[in-house]
């Protein structure tokens, strides 16, 4: 038997998750978007997966819409479950753990701050994570996987690199602005140490400002814009119908994205976030897309600049040291 440890953070984009191999830390990243199927005739491209699991077909990743992207602030869903144990599969691969028996992972995995502030919340969140300490069985593109999550350590979002780089931030204050696809999670860390009553959760995320700019556009210029529309969009900067460039679209498309950043800094300020007397970070996925833009209000703000692992970095470590410690 081989025991692993892995982080994984899963977002409502995509799932994130990192182990070691030796010293040399391995990385998976894939999109969680979920769609149950059957009787599949195309082939499964690299970023995309094949799930047989509980006797049902899923597939997962970049094939499936973008229209499927769970908006649930809950944790405890199918999609994330799928996507949290796909990732165990891939680092099982990488670590050619099959090889030794049945794998014992040690797993640690982020929970939104309203889920980790919340023990029964986090409790069964744990449960239906681990499957109740009970072994897990999927077949994953073909192949079959059994394993069992031995240990689970529940960790807040919103930690960034404070426990990758704690030199750092040992003896400063930091305020962390986890930016994701459907919340935004803000923490306060006081010498590494979060503060209960900073902890905040608003449905800021990238997802919605997609939706904005979507319903938007759709009103301006009378044609159906989709989530997948929008995301050529974001890319682009501009609005393109029928491969004519919208030069005007882009105004339009620039004021919504300000807004959606103010409505960041003021949901913060709201439950009581000076943003004075400390550091000022931002992460997540969402901090890499709008970093231009917060830092144009905000130009003292530090934009993490391993954002979408971050998280997943400081869970490892964490980890690591519970784990040397029993």
């Amino acid at each position: 038997m081989k025991e692993i440890l892995i982080a994984v953070d899963s977002g409502k984009s995509c799932t994130k998750a990192i182990t070691k191999v030796g010293e040399q830390i391995e990385r998976v990243l894939f999109r969680t978007k979920v769609q149950e199927i059957s009787d599949l005739g195309v082939d499964i491209n690299s970023n995309s997966y094949l799930v047989e699991f509980q006797c049902k077909s899923y597939l997962v990743g970049d094939m499936v819409a973008e229209s499927a992207c769970d908006y649930q602030i809950s944790k405890t869903t199918l999609p994330h479950q799928l996507s949290i144990y796909i990732a165990i599969c891939d680092m099982i691969d990488l670590t050619e753990a099959l090889k030794y028996g049945l794998p014992k992972v040690h797993l640690a995995l982020n929970a939104p701050l309203n889920v980790y502030k919340n023990n029964t919340l986090k409790e069964n969140y744990k449960n239906y994570i681990q499957n109740n300490g009970e072994i897990i069985s999927l077949k994953v593109n073909g192949t079959a996987y059994a394993f069992r999550i031995a240990s689970l350590l529940v960790l807040p979002e919103a930690m960034g690199p404070l426990y990758i780089r704690t030199n750092d931030f040992r003896d400063k204050k930091t305020t962390v602005i986890d930016v994701g696809s459907l919340n935004v999670n803000y923490c306060t860390f006081n010498r590494l140490t979060p503060e209960l009553s900073t902890m905040n959760i608003s449905n800021s995320g990238i997802n919605v400002l997609r939706s904005k700019i979507a319903e938007t556009l759709t009103t301006a210029y009378g044609v159906l814009v989709t989530d997948d529309d929008v995301e050529e969009i974001l890319k682009s900067g501009y609005l393109y119908i029928g491969g004519i460039k919208k030069t005007e679209s882009k105004e339009i498309i620039e004021k919504l994205i300000n807004n959606h950043v103010t409505e960041i800094f003021n949901y913060g300020r709201s439950r009581g976030l000076t943003f004075n007397n400390a550091n000022l970070l931002f992460c997540g996925g969402g901090a890499l897309l709008l970093k231009d833009y917060i830092l144009a209000q905000c130009p003292f703000a530090i934009i993490e600049e391993d954002s979408q692992f971050s998280n997943c970095l400081s869970f490892l470590n964490i980890l690591e040291v519970k784990q040397n410690g029993n």
